[in-house]
């Protein structure tokens, strides 16, 4: 079975998660004329960024980095949700940015000052960013002014946000991480934030020691610990982990007819964190009564608008697309499902595929195309409506959309599990399967541009190949950048350069089974031919396992993978770590960003 996800035009795709390095963003064209030296080159790896810009262009994803929240507040709470932080410790950091600026990014009194958290000495670095982002304008005095977050268009504001918090957590400066992490409730968190970031001085002499609920009452101390409780409160157990938002259904709105509601528990079955409000379904909804529940809902990032069954004469036409957009605007993605029935529907589909052809945040859930391999498998007696196994296939099918979604051009930072995301599909799919994912198929491209292995090539597409796969995301995540070069080759080289570059052999001796509890993201396996990877639990991804394969009928694009951990191609898999790889490094090397460095 082919996929009937589409996404096309990606070269201008622009819609991104954020993640644990430089606004998130990544540029899967290399665009820079002169490499940066050495010192440079070293920064950027340290922080799992792979493409330098000089030019700093923002064309291809600067303008679009999205945060999930209402307000400034939210932004920022989920930012750092996602990074781990624990509420409390959340709470403390917005607390002192409330304190600082009333959490206006842009807020100046003089320029001396500037931002959510003021940088002083470091604003100037802080600005450059901006403008190798194209921010630039939005340090103007035009902006320093509270409240001037609603003069910013939104995905400028996500954007500006981003950058500053990652500046703010940039190793040049954070030692108040490690610090922060010892706090177990907001107001002891907001006075180690204030103590060692702010540095908080009293005259000329900086606070140097601290304790809790002790340290000197100077910046507001007491009113920032006010704050920190405050947004404790409002907040607490309602953060979105912005990497998982799209896959665990948190950042999802379903708007759909019949279709949907006979999905809609297979579609809670998928998005295991969706809400109840986030499915608006009813039997025989037309287009426009669509368009009118979505001007009431609380849309999230990614909307999937599942309709057109009910409107095959007169058929959906531009008009229609356009009240969508005008309510949905240009910074969500939109999922368009396509219709199927006996007749009549061949109008509307063919201008959703069309619109996906066009659009860089369309995107097409093809049930048509699905439920026409087999109509009496997936429909019920009427050929419409979807049968328990429709549902399934139904609701598969926009998970599949909806994590393609969240997981384009510009989505994927170097962390090892977030690749993952980005490069195989979070279901198994029986082969043969040559559709990859959006961002897979850019890092085959970018490898073969530049003489890296990618593997086979089945039906003409490249990187359908399991030592590809592995070779691919062990260089681009940081697991081992070096993995199968000098020379490179299939599978059995591949086993052989893990031995030759002293990998740790997992299994007791070739001849033993491994013990599965040791385990642990990036570990390699071998079997007979076939290679594949341990990545863990991830949020969204059915399996511990991802894997691809080679062979006209046994074709698989990278995907979550169901080999034995033990035995496979009636052979003791044989498990390998790379000995100076440590999972809980999040930061890879190949990463991507638009914008240049980011210096502290």
């Amino acid at each position: 079975m082919l996929s009937f996800i589409k996404k096309l035009n990606f070269g201008i795709f622009a819609k991104v998660i954020a993640s644990s390095f430089i606004a998130s963003i990544l540029i899967l064209q290399p665009c820079f004329a002169v490499l940066p030296d050495e010192s440079v080159i070293d920064y950027f790896g340290s922080q799992g960024i792979y493409y330098y810009n000089p030019d700093g262009s923002a064309d291809a994803c600067g303008s679009s980095t999205r945060l999930p929240g209402d307000n400034v507040k939210e932004k920022i709470w989920n930012y750092f949700i996602d990074k781990g932080f624990s509420d409390a410790q959340v709470a403390g950091i917005v607390g002192n940015g409330m304190a600082e600026s009333g959490l206006t990014p842009t807020r100046s009194s003089n320029g001396s000052y500037w931002g959510i958290f003021q940088w002083g000495p470091r604003r100037p670095d802080l600005w450059a960013i901006m403008e190798q982002e194209g921010l630039g304008q939005y340090t103007s005095s035009e902006y320093w002014h509270a409240g001037a977050e609603e003069l910013i268009p939104e995905d400028d504001l996500d954007h500006i946000i981003t950058v500053e918090l990652d500046f703010l957590m940039s190793p040049v400066d954070d030692a108040w991480v490690d610090a922060i992490k010892e706090a177990n409730n907001p107001e002891l968190a907001a006075e180690i934030f204030l103590t060692t970031f702010e540095r908080a001085v009293n005259g000329n002499d900086p606070i140097t020691l601290y304790g809790p609920y002790m340290g000197l009452l100077y910046q507001g101390t007491s009113k920032r610990r006010q704050f920190a409780r405050e947004t404790y409160d409002e907040y607490s157990g309602h953060g979105v982990a912005v990497s998982a938002s799209s896959g665990s259904g948190k950042n999802v709105s379903i708007i759909g007819d019949s279709i949907t509601v006979g999905a809609t528990g297979e579609l809670k079955a998928k998005f295991t964190d969706i809400a109840d409000d986030q499915i608006n379904a009813r039997v025989s909804r037309p287009w426009n009564e669509g368009i009118r529940e979505a001007q009431n809902m609380d849309l999230k990032d990614v909307v999937v608008f599942a309709l057109g069954t009910n409107n095959s004469a007169p058929a959906i036409n531009q008009n229609d697309i356009n009240n969508l957009l005008a309510v949905t605007g240009n910074s969500r993605t939109i999922v368009l499902v396509t219709n199927y029935g006996p007749a009549g529907y061949e109008q509307n589909n063919e201008l959703f595929r069309e619109l996906a052809k066009s659009n860089s945040n369309i995107i097409l859930a093809d049930w048509n195309e699905a439920v026409s391999e087999d109509p009496g498998k997936y429909l019920a007696s009427d050929n419409v409506h979807p049968n328990a196994e429709g549902a399934k296939l139904f609701a598969e099918l926009i998970y599949d959309a909806v994590s393609s979604a969240g997981s384009g051009l510009c989505s994927v930072s170097g962390n090892f599990q977030e690749l993952v995301l980005s490069y195989a599909w979070p279901t198994y799919h029986p082969a043969p399967y040559v559709d990859r994912m959006p961002a897979y198929a850019e890092a085959v491209t970018q490898s073969q541009s530049e003489g890296r292995y990618v593997g086979g090539s089945v039906f003409g597409v490249p990187g359908i190949d399991c030592g590809g796969f592995v070779t691919i995301l062990m260089q681009n995540s940081g697991v081992a950048s070096d993995y199968n070069t000098n020379p490179s080759g299939a599978t059995g080289r591949q086993e052989q350069w893990v031995q030759e570059n002293g990998w740790t052999l997992l299994n007791a001796n070739e001849s033993t089974t491994v013990d599965t509890n040791i385990l642990q993201a990036g570990d390699v396996a071998f079997s007979n031919g076939h290679t594949w990877i341990y990545v863990g639990e991830i949020p969204g991804f059915d399996s511990v396992i991802a894997s691809a394969s080679y062979g006209e009928s046994s074709a698989r694009a990278p995907m979550a993978g169901t080999e034995s951990p033990l035995v496979g191609n009636g052979a003791i898999v044989r498990w390998y770590r790379n000995p100076n790889y440590n999972p809980q490094n999040t930061t890879g090397t190949r990463a991507t960003t638009a914008g240049g460095l980011l210096a502290n």
